[in-house]
Parts: C-alpha cells; sequence; structure tokens
C-alpha cells in the first residue's frame, strides 16, 4: 500500500472513530438525563392482545419500586404518526418523579401489530393492573393529540383501574366519560390549528370546554372545579403549536404539576424543574453526528479493496456560474416546489387512500410531492442535455455522476452500492438497537429527526416508499450544481456540500418556517396554510406538511452524505444507493405505516 492510500485510510478510520466517540458520549448524556442517571429503568415489553396481535410497550421503572413499595403508574398514549418514544420528554419527567410510566406503540407505530388503537391501549392497561408494583386502583391516562381518544376508552374500560385522565392537545379537545367520574386535566395549546380548526378561537374552545363539562361558569383557566368529588382542570399553553407539545416547557409542566396534585409524587421533584431540555441538546447531537457516522462509515468502508472499486476519477464539469444559473436553481429547486406541495401532496393522501402497498396516509402525500419534485427536475435535465447536444457538445455518462470520464456505466458499482447500503443501515441498525437494548433511547429531537430500531414489520412496509426515495435521490443528484473550483479541495467539497445541502430541503424548510413561525406570531391556532379538505381521507391536511419536518432534515442530511461521497469516489451510486435505504429506514421510523 502506497504512502497515499495508508495517509487515506488513517483519515477514514479517524473520521469514523471520532464519529462514532461522540455519538456515544452524546448517548450516556441522553441516557443519564432521561434516567436520572440510573434511577429510573428503561425497558421495553411485549404482551399479546387479546385478538393475538403483538402490543409493544416502553417502560420507566424507578428504582425502589416493589411488590412492598408500590407505586403510582401512568400510560401515556401517543398521537397520529407517533410511537412510544414520542412522549420521551413527558415520560421522562414523570418517571424521575417516582411514577411508573408505560408508553406503549399504538397500531402501526414503532414495534406493535397493526389494529385498532382503542383494544391495544385497553390491552396494554389491562396487563398494567396485573403488576404487583403498581398502584392498580390508581392509574393515571395521558393522551397526547389522538391520544387522547385512547385515554377515554381506557377510562370507560376500566373505570375502577383509572383515577385520573389528562388530555393534552387533542384535536376535538375532549368530553368526559359517559357513566364515570374521573379527575380531568385538559391542557390546551393557544396556537393549536386543530383547536382553530375544529372549534375555533381562545374563546370558542373555552366555551366548547364549558359546556362538555357542565361546569357552572365560563371555565377559569387553572382553576380547580369539583365535579362529582373529582377535579377538573382546564390549563392553557402559551409557548406551543399542536405538534410542538412534546417540547413544549410549559405544557411538560402542566401536565406533571396536575398529576402530582391528583396522585402524590413518590419522589416530589418540583414540577417546575425539568431536565427534558438537556436530554433534547444531546438528542440533537445525536442526530446531526448520525450523518457525519453515515458518511464516515461508508467513507471507511470504500478504503477495502472489494469496495474501493467502486471509485472512478471524478469527471471535468462545466462550471454553473452567474446570476441567471443561482436564480434557475432556487426557483426549480425551492419556489415552485414549495409552492406546489401542499395541493399535490393532498391529492397524493387522497389518490392513494386505498393502497394496499402504500400504506400510510401521511406519508403517501409527502412520497407524491417527491416524485413530482424529482419529474421537474428529470425534465430540467433533458432540456438542459438537449440544449448542450444542439450546441454541438458531447453528452456522456459522466456528466450525470453515474460514471468517470469515458467509461460507461458499471453494473459492478451499482450491486456493490447496494451491498454497502445493506451494510450501512444493518450497522445503525445494530447500533439503535443497542442503545435501546442497553440504555432504553432512541435518538429524537421532537419530530425533526427520529432514529429508532428497525423492526422486520416495518422494513417490509417501508420498501415501496425506499424505493420511491432511491428514484428521487437517484435523479435529484445526477445533475449535482458544480461551482468554479477556489483550487482548495476541502473548500470546494464544504461549499458543494452547503449549496446542494439548501437546495435540496429549502422548500421543505421555507413552507416550515412560513407555516410554524407564521402560526406562533398569529398565535390563535389559525395557520398560514388552511387545511385542505379531500375526498377519501380523513378529515383535512395542508398536503402532510404537519409531518414533513423528518424530510426536510433527512433529505438535506443524506443530500450532504451523497456530495460528500459523490466527490471523493467520483460517482454517486456509492452515495445514493446506501443513503437511499438509510433515508427510508430511519426516516419512516417516526411515522405510522397504517391509515
Amino acid at each position: 500500500m502506497n504512502d497515499k492510500k495508508m495517509t487515506e485510510k488513517k483519515k477514514a478510520v479517524r473520521f469514523f472513530c471520532i464519529s462514532m466517540a461522540i455519538l456515544l458520549i452524546a448517548s450516556i448524556f441522553i441516557w443519564g438525563f432521561q434516567t436520572e442517571w440510573g434511577a429510573v429503568k428503561i425497558k421495553r415489553i411485549t404482551i399479546t392482545g387479546d385478538d393475538g396481535t403483538q402490543i409493544s410497550s416502553l417502560a420507566y421503572i424507578p428504582r425502589g419500586v416493589s411488590a412492598e413499595n408500590k407505586a403510582p403508574v401512568v400510560m401515556v398514549f401517543h398521537g397520529r404518526s407517533n410511537q412510544g418514544h414520542s412522549n420521551d420528554t413527558w415520560n421522562m419527567e414523570l418517571a424521575r418523579r417516582g411514577y411508573v410510566v408505560y408508553s406503549p406503540d399504538l397500531s402501526g407505530g414503532g414495534e406493535s401489530d397493526v389494529n385498532d388503537r382503542k383494544p391495544q391501549a385497553i390491552a396494554i392497561t389491562r396487563y398494567v393492573t396485573t403488576l404487583n408494583f403498581v398502584q392498580t386502583d390508581n392509574i393515571v391516562v395521558v393522551g397526547y393529540s389522538a391520544g387522547c381518544r385512547s385515554t377515554n376508552d381506557v377510562a370507560e374500560a376500566l373505570p375502577n383501574n383509572v383515577s385520573t385522565i389528562v388530555a393534552a392537545l387533542g384535536p376535538n379537545l375532549v368530553s368526559p366519560v359517559k357513566g364515570h367520574d374521573f379527575n380531568f386535566g385538559v391542557v390546551k395549546a393557544v396556537a393549536d390549528q386543530y383547536n382553530w380548526e375544529f372549534i375555533g378561537d381562545v374563546e370558542a374552545c373555552a366555551k366548547a370546554v364549558t359546556e362538555r363539562f357542565n361546569l357552572p361558569e365560563p371555565v377559569v383557566v387553572d382553576k380547580d372545579y369539583d365535579i362529582n368529588g373529582k377535579t377538573f382542570r382546564y390549563m392553557v399553553s402559551d409557548d406551543t403549536l399542536h405538534q410542538t407539545g412534546n417540547i413544549s416547557n410549559d405544557t411538560i409542566i402542566h401536565i406533571v404539576d396536575y398529576i402530582m396534585d391528583m396522585v402524590p409524587a413518590p419522589n416530589p421533584i418540583p414540577a417546575e424543574s425539568t431536565t427534558w431540555l438537556p436530554q433534547q441538546l444531546f438528542s440533537g447531537v445525536a442526530c446531526v453526528t448520525m450523518m457525519f457516522a453515515l458518511a464516515s462509515f461508508l467513507n471507511l468502508l470504500l478504503q477495502t479493496e472489494f469496495f474501493g472499486s467502486i471509485k472512478t476519477e471524478r469527471a471535468a464539469r462545466k462550471a454553473q456560474t452567474g446570476v441567471k444559473a443561482w436564480i434557475l436553481d432556487v426557483v426549480f429547486s425551492i419556489v415552485i416546489p414549495a409552492l406546489i406541495f401542499i395541493h399535490v401532496s393532498a391529492y397524493g393522501m387522497a389518490w392513494f387512500a386505498s393502497s394496499k402497498i402504500l400504506t400510510s396516509t401521511n406519508l403517501n402525500g409527502i412520497m407524491l410531492w417527491l416524485v413530482v419534485v424529482a419529474i421537474i427536475g428529470i425534465v430540467r435535465t433533458i432540456i438542459k442535455t438537449n440544449k448542450r447536444k444542439k450546441a454541438g457538445e458531447t453528452v456522456s455518462a459522466s456528466d450525470f455522476c453515474i460514471a468517470g470520464p469515458g467509461e460507461k456505466v458499471a453494473a459492478s458499482r451499482i450491486w456493490k452500492s447496494l451491498l454497502l447500503g445493506v451494510i450501512a443501515v444493518c450497522f445503525f441498525g445494530l447500533w439503535m438497537t443497542a442503545m435501546e437494548g442497553f440504555m432504553g433511547i432512541n435518538y429524537q429531537v421532537w419530530n425533526l429527526a427520529t432514529y429508532l430500531k428497525p423492526s422486520p414489520a416495518r422494513i417490509i412496509k417501508a420498501l415501496p416508499y425506499m424505493l420511491i426515495i432511491f428514484c428521487v435521490m437517484f435523479f435529484g443528484n445526477i445533475n449535482q450544481r458544480t461551482q468554479k473550483s477556489t483550487g482548495n479541495e476541502r473548500k470546494d467539497m464544504v461549499r458543494a456540500i452547503i449549496v446542494n445541502t439548501v437546495l435540496t430541503a429549502g422548500a421543505l424548510f421555507l413552507l416550515l418556517v412560513i407555516q410554524y413561525g407564521g402560526n406562533l406570531m398569529i398565535g390563535t391556532g389559525q395557520a398560514v396554510f388552511e387545511q385542505m379538505y379531500m375526498p377519501g381521507i380523513q378529515g383535512g391536511s395542508v398536503g402532510a406538511l404537519d409531518f414533513a419536518f423528518g424530510y426536510c432534515y433527512m433529505m438535506g442530511g443524506t443530500t450532504a452524505v451523497v456530495t460528500y461521497i459523490y466527490r471523493k469516489y467520483g460517482n454517486i451510486w456509492a452515495g445514493v444507493i446506501p443513503c437511499a435505504i438509510f433515508a427510508g429506514l430511519f426516516t419512516l421510523a417516526s411515522f405510522t405505516l397504517v391509515r
């Protein structure tokens, strides 16, 4: 091995080791904050429901809990297109105060089988009533968004076990359980766009609560009302939209404070004393580092003789410079995709509402938009190619980043890149499995980025989406923007990564900033982009924009990895194929793959 190859290999090993070291350190801190540095054990349990389906749940067990020292238990039910880890910020704050917490995956989310949410929520709660280390007659049920329905389902089915209900950010708010009385806490976000859509402004929501719970006066925020010997409290969070309730300090404090008032905490830490923020910060470090880890892992494998054969000389390509080139890129990569997102994705949700292959309504909208964006890119590439041919220029495979100068597309590069991708997702899948198995954690920043251990059922349902993502990534990267070289390869690399990342993620980022920044500024729940109602889908949607956060992150991040690998190894196969598999598997991790 010559000195240059040895130096490259050493750099690759160092890059990989540094990435994984940062990932491990971040993981330890996430575990520390999430478990009060070992005072809470997090484990996953799986039970069989009455109909034979498997129901998986996270369990937070504080130290010292036993049959002789029973603890109160809190059931936390996640919202639509979420999973058990989605409420980690709530789970950890309750568990560190001594509550046993169960946070189940409900139908199609996480690791539970596909079924109706109602029997699953009831079955996992009924299982908890058989445990000898919890107070089975003093169960608290907490619901987030669609999970608010699950709280009422469980309370109605198990009225002798449930003592308290907390409903946070329910799209249609909540209603009392018919025929039974419970302590009932309602948490509303001032800027909740679903409340606005289905009920109205803050005053309309307060009026609805007053009527539904038959209160003696217009409901007063944070006032306790006695209803047949039970305590009702209406709480309002000022710092959150519907989707941001998991990272709303105000919401977390309201939930914890109310539960502690109704069911005294074994470890009465003040509700205002929270540690979820550093947990989220280190989760953010981990999520960003995962992209560096992916790039470094691919780079390390490409140092081997077997995968190194993928490498080819990077073809010299004409630089795209000038104001006109920038304007065209911004228009076709950001402006047009942003303008069509809501309508295209809404149609996608409706058109594929009954598909047996594309089984997630929320994902279907995003996927159709991605396909349309790819088609726009293909048409633009065809037009540019025809102009070059008419000008007498020779066009070859190297102009599309899929071969070296004067080379044809090599099948060996394609199947080796596929193998490279399989190895990469297996490695990171095992890493995430170890993180949950030994620490009980995943990597998750709100719903901007989510990494979960993959389960076989989810991989199978994700395959058609992976194929779509591959096609979109392939056609999006075959004509990567080329800029004039500065003469400094590292500087050119960084600049190329930044430009391609911005052009790829810019449309969604722009929409999300306008929608959610605008919603917060309006502050009533009224959305910048209103709901679109389409035949074939339940309720309305702003074209799946509510669920597009992860794609903004993952599309931008994997484009950065593709650009890095392409500039080092001369073609996009080694970047696009592994990144498409990676993006497909881990982006879909946080989605419910059922309707």
